[in-house]
């Protein structure tokens, strides 16, 4: 055969479709980041090849951090799940999610991670890596894992000049919280802020502010991108206090001093027919003794042997109302 001839059936079968690689084998993993999920709550941390195309025969590997690449949250090769190196932590608790309900799975690409019951500790930053015989490609997802913490707890101290010194506390937030104050919607400067780690390594707030009555204050903590929790407190002018204490904290003063002064009455009204009936039996010098005995004439309910719920009655007291 001509050389010419040899090296033209050598240029063919070099150039020929059989022996060129499909430009399905190529391929770029995408993904959406960040992600946020409440934690004891599932996670899907969205990964999928742009040029769609079934991933069942490739390799997938998922894990944690930087340096975790040898024991990953997720290894699927062979058409298999191999959890001979993975993670502990994440035992029982990863597998392939959908990163949107009409999404095909595997066969289209989508190898998205499904991460159940989130912790604090897997808050972090995951690689998706897909690779085939010919070609691989990877990208990072970043997970932030919340908590909300309980409703705010409002305290307060009375201060001079009708000042009210109120304390804002909140616990179990991850991450820290935003605290803000406001009196009838109007934004409040408090003293200060301060943040502390509790068990389990939630945040903790606290917070002061010096407000003046009357007036109705709230404070509100929250996460950024959630509804904030609040908690109002009402806080009555001292001026109108006495006037108060004599339609609420009077009116009890007032039964209990009336129950004692019934008792005192139904006492004399015994011991007078008492004596009354001993006075057949004595002379008018007896009677007249009996009557100047001296503990006989001093009343039965002196100021000095009063309840102290009574005279408390009559002290200054704050009225704060919790709404």
């Amino acid at each position: 055969m001509d050389n010419r001839m040899i090296h033209f059936y050598f240029l063919a079968l070099l150039f020929s479709p059989c022996c060129v690689a499909p430009v399905s084998e190529t391929f770029t993993v995408s993904v959406k980041s960040p992600v946020s999920v409440q934690r004891g709550h599932t996670a899907i941390l969205p990964c999928w090849l742009t040029s769609s195309q079934n991933a069942e025969d490739m390799e997938v590997r998922w894990y944690q951090g930087s340096d975790e690449y040898d024991t990953p949250a997720l290894l699927y090769k062979e058409k298999a799940f191999d959890y001979s190196s993975q993670k502990a932590s994440f035992a029982g608790r990863v597998s392939f999610g959908l990163k949107e309900e009409t999404s095909g799975g595997l066969q289209a690409g989508d190898v998205s991670l499904k991460l159940e019951k989130a912790t604090i500790e897997d808050i972090g930053t995951y690689t998706c890596y897909v690779s085939s015989s010919v070609a691989y490609s990877s990208a990072s997802v970043s997970l932030t894992v919340t908590e909300t913490g309980r409703s705010p707890l409002l305290s307060a101290v009375m201060k001079d000049d009708n000042k009210v010194n109120l304390s804002c506390q909140s616990d179990g937030w991850y991450p820290k919280p935003e605290l803000s104050w406001s009196d009838n919607k109007t934004a409040l400067t408090p003293a200060n802020v301060m943040f502390s780690r509790i068990s389990a390594g939630f945040y903790s707030v606290h917070s002061w502010v010096l407000v003046s009555s009357p007036s109705e204050v709230s404070c509100s903590v929250g996460l950024s991108n959630e509804e904030p929790k609040e908690a109002r407190m009402r806080l009555e002018n001292p001026s109108s206090l006495q006037e108060e204490s004599g339609s609420s904290a009077g009116w009890v003063a007032f039964g209990t001093l009336l129950v004692f002064m019934l008792a005192a009455f139904g006492a004399l009204y015994f011991l007078y027919y008492r004596k009354k009936g001993n006075k057949s039996g004595n002379d008018t010098t007896d009677g007249a003794n009996l009557t100047n005995i001296p503990e006989e004439n001093e009343p039965l309910l002196s100021k000095a042997r009063q309840p102290a719920a009574l005279l408390e009655a009559s002290n200054h007291y704050g009225n704060f109302t919790f709404i």
